[in-house]
């Protein structure tokens, strides 16, 4: 008989989640608060940037620091912190009184993004059952989106009274949520057992898992992990370097295949489209801020039945088409929306979700939190280098930008299928186990040539 998975794994899945949705919101909310920000401080293009960017220059040295502060404090406490700094972050946002004390309360907000980008995901997947890892990691995304979503409904509705204000300051709420829930959940299991607290480690996965039976190998598999390897630069580079190459090679694709380009494009295409009343951007923010909802929920439920390796492929390929399309049907205003839909639905299905929830699961415990670090921080680092280089690509060769979107699509696609192993339905301990048997065999042929 199947065992039912305890309801309480799913209420602890939402307050992790919210780490998501805190991101999402404060990444979204400054696009319609920015006009008035601008027109009331007198902002320069360069503040303009500043404001802008100050967020992710927070995430950077939080990401560093998280990574090693994560083996100390635990995944829990770090995202208590993570809320709190959102709280003030919030709080500094609604009260600013000048361009320098908005610069540093985004700056703030930041911190709290890159703990919540580093530790949430490493939590979520951590707490979760083997069978349902791939639903409630993927509603982490799903939250990003919903926090995106949120901050242009928010904005859409605050334009008349251009209450900025309020637009970046109500994110206090859900980060005040998020804290109280985080302070009500449990540490994760397994770095409870990496600091040798074996009881509570017990305890908690009685209220997670469906039988004694199941806590017990669950246990007896993560210490015989522990006992295996140690983790640091030195392994990360050395040890798994096999996994670290593989991921950071995924990590481009995420980001080349141009998910980036096409928001940033959309405005464009819709410039001269009103609706309603409505303007251009704002059907192209709510447009793909749904697109990217309804894709990743429906992903929700498919990640566990296809394996992420399928969904990956099958959501890179879905992309292929519609980036065909951005590149040869410009001049059609019609199809190049129907395009910017179908690409972002694809994205969102399957290479946004799936491939934050895959770093974690490939990552040996030992090595998960400094894996994990070395992943988001490259993330961000792309993500700035694209785009800052999508404009100058775009002003130089136009629309034919996206076929090489399109190739590096079909690329990922190959390299997905021949290289990365299926975790679908694998606790994490056997996944390492699949890695420790490739690095034996490796070293067996390397010896056996020799």
């Amino acid at each position: 008989m199947e065992q039912r998975i305890p309801n309480i794994v799913y209420v602890y899945a939402i307050f992790g989640g919210l780490a998501g949705l805190l991101y999402g919101f404060d990444s979204g909310a400054i696009s319609p608060a920015l006009p008035f920000i601008t027109e009331e401080f007198g902002l320069s293009p360069s503040g303009q940037g500043l404001i802008v960017s100050f967020l992710l220059l927070g995430a950077l040295p939080a990401i560093v620091l998280s990574t090693s502060l994560s083996k100390v404090l635990g995944r829990k406490s770090l995202l208590i912190g993570a809320g709190l700094t959102f709280i003030i972050g919030s709080i500094g946002c609604a009260f600013a009184t000048s361009e320098s004390v908005l610069i540093w309360s985004r700056f703030i907000l930041g911190i709290g993004c890159g703990i919540a980008n580093m530790c949430s995901l490493i939590y979520l997947v951590e707490l979760a059952p083997p069978k349902i890892r791939g639903f409630i990691g993927a509603l982490y995304q799903l939250s990003v989106n919903v926090g995106i979503l949120s901050a242009y409904i928010v904005g859409a509705s605050l334009t008349d009274s251009g209450a900025w204000r309020l637009m970046l300051g109500i994110g206090l709420i859900p980060a005040a949520i998020f804290t109280i829930g985080m302070l009500m959940s449990p540490e994760s299991p397994r770095w409870l057992l990496t600091v040798g607290k074996e009881e509570r480690a017990r305890k908690v996965l009685m209220k997670l898992r469906g039988s004694k039976k199941e806590v017990e190998d669950e246990i007896r598999d993560i210490n015989n992990s522990l006992k295996l390897q140690t983790a640091g630069f030195k392994h990360l580079f050395g040890q798994y370097k096999s996994i670290l190459n593989m991921t950071l090679i995924l990590t481009f694709f995420q980001v080349f295949t141009g998910i980036n380009a096409v928001v940033y494009f959309a405005p464009i295409i819709f410039e001269g489209v009103d609706i309603n009343g409505w303007s251009g951007s704002n059907v192209a923010n709510f447009g793909v801020g749904i697109a990217l909802v309804v894709s990743t929920a429906i992903s929700l439920f498919i990640v566990d039945k296809l394996g992420r390796k399928t969904l990956l492929i099958y959501s890179i390929g879905g992309q292929v088409l519609p980036l065909l399309g951005l590149a040869l049907l410009s001049d059609n205003m019609l199809l190049s929306m129907i395009c910017v839909f179908l690409y972002v639905f694809a994205f969102g299905i399957g290479l946004g979700p799936v491939f934050w929830l895959f770093i974690p699961e490939v990552f040996p415990l030992q090595a998960r939190a400094i894996g994990m670090g070395v992943i988001t921080f490259s993330q961000y680092t792309l993500n700035f280098l694209f785009s800052y280089t999508f404009p100058q690509l775009l002003g130089v060769i136009g629309n034919n930008v996206f076929l090489i979107y399109a190739v590096l699509s079909v690329v990922a696609c190959v390299y997905i299928h021949y290289k990365t192993p299926e975790t679908k339905g694998k606790t994490l301990e056997e996944i390492e186990g699949y890695w420790r048997e490739k690095s034996t065999a490796k070293t067996y042929k390397a010896v056996k040539e020799a």
